[in-house]
């Protein structure tokens, strides 16, 4: 069985299904935005959680995509090893269904199953959202997104059972199911990242952020550390008259320092941002 599209031209060989799900995830464009969008949700959620907002980091879109490359690629990693299952699957099934149709105890069980996946693989997950309820807030768009994606693999095996009718729609259909499961991969991405930011900020130990000493040549009155005024100096390269001390790193980014103190709790301190300034001499660790 083949089918045209509506210019004539032959789709591409191969299970259709499978195809468009792997068009998706080897996309550059798509990849480079998944990137970009989960650092900036992981920043976001990070920055929330900390008492500021994301947007005075001021990180680029470099900083968002360096933040993010391990975690996606760990997620890019599951959902090919899925893959791969997939097409194992797909290689002793599809046979089966070209050569024994209906026939088959298994093509009948199977095909049964993939056109009740869209349901039950969310509900899958919903059943476990209480014992598990962080995994399963990030599997349930990953689970909506697979369930749909076997239903339309469920379709598109009727078609090739023998003397099925052709498939008019199905051209259209793979279309929007590789939509939805765009929608489904950004979906669970920013669901994993607000988890990682939320861990991020609360797995935050000050003692463990490097020691940051501040000198100014005026006064900055600032809500954290300690300040101490220095003798005064004639020599104008020894121009800084303040010392901050107990202050700790929290991030550099975006042209700026932020800094906590040493007594610093989430949602109960203040975070510092300095800007680089030759006013201004940090010292870090010791």
């Amino acid at each position: 069985m083949s089918e045209q599209d509506e210019s004539g031209a032959e789709p591409p060989t191969g299970n259709p299904v499978l195809r468009w799900a792997a068009g998706i995830l080897a996309n550059v464009t798509v990849i480079t935005a998944l990137l970009v969008y989960f650092g900036w949700q992981r920043a976001d959620v990070m920055a929330s959680e900390l008492g500021i907002d994301e947007s005075v980091l001021g990180m680029s879109t470099t900083d968002y995509v360096l933040r993010s490359v391990g975690p996606v690629l760990a997620l890019l990693v599951v959902v090919g090893v899925a893959g791969l299952l997939w097409l194992r699957l797909d290689h002793a099934l599809a046979r089966r269904v070209r050569d024994d149709g209906r026939s088959s105890r298994l093509v009948r069980h199977a095909l049964r199953a993939l056109s009740v996946a869209w349901l039950v693989l969310p509900m899958i997950v919903w059943l476990l959202w209480w014992p598990f309820e962080e995994q399963a807030y990030v599997a349930m768009p990953f689970g909506i997104g697979a369930g749909i994606l076997l239903t339309m693999y469920g379709t598109y095996l009727r078609t090739t059972l023998p003397g099925a009718p052709e498939g008019k729609s199905l051209t259209l259909m793979w279309t929007f199911t590789a939509v939805i499961a765009g929608v489904c991969l950004f979906w669970g991405a920013s669901n994993y990242a607000s988890v990682l930011g939320v861990a991020l900020a609360q797995q935050t130990v000050v003692t463990d952020l490097m020691k940051v000493t501040v000198y100014s040549t005026k006064r900055l009155n600032l809500a954290a550390g300690v300040e101490a005024v220095l003798p005064a100096a004639t020599d104008t390269k020894d121009a800084f008259q303040y010392r901050y001390s107990g202050l700790r790193l929290l991030n550099r980014t975006g042209g700026h320092w932020f800094l906590i103190a040493e007594s610093w709790r989430i949602r109960q301190g203040v975070v510092v941002m300095l800007p680089d300034s030759s006013s201004l001499r940090m010292e870090l660790g010791g």
